[in-house]
């Protein structure tokens, strides 16, 4: 067995994973992917924080408000999902990006994601609890 790779050292799991992993080191390639999601993510951002300072800005009920803000949440985590980046499953590689940039990706989605469904909660109770009539701008 010590005459194994480290990385592949547990044979008995092997069978299970569908064999060792072979880490890549980071190439231009890798980064300028990992650079190109890392734009996309930061764009889709900023277009439902935009999204949601226009929806804050208009005079609306407060029913109305929490409804469109449950929609653009909801928009937004479906945007996310579509990246790749927040599914459980373990994968090397999401468009050609890969390594610690895949990580910190990872990590910054899983975040934002935990964060929205977090907002979507408050969201709903508010919408059962909103008193009819008031609108967001009421003093």
């Amino acid at each position: 067995m010590r005459h194994l790779p480290l990385r592949c050292l547990a044979v008995t799991l092997t069978a299970v994973l569908g064999g060792c992993s072979n880490p890549r080191p980071n190439t231009a390639a890798s980064s300028a992917a990992c650079s190109a999601l890392a734009t996309a993510l930061t764009d889709q951002e900023h277009e439902f924080l935009n999204q949601a300072q226009s929806i804050r800005a208009q005079h609306l009920l407060l029913q109305d408000y929490d409804r469109q803000m449950i929609s653009a949440i909801t928009a937004r985590r479906a945007a996310l999902q579509a990246t790749k980046l927040t599914e459980l499953s373990v994968s090397d590689e999401v468009n050609g990006c890969y390594g610690q940039q895949l990580d910190d990706l990872r990590r910054r989605a899983q975040a934002e994601m935990s964060n929205l469904r977090s907002y979507l909660n408050d969201f709903n109770r508010a919408l059962k609890s909103d008193p009819d009539g008031v609108f967001i701008d009421t003093p």
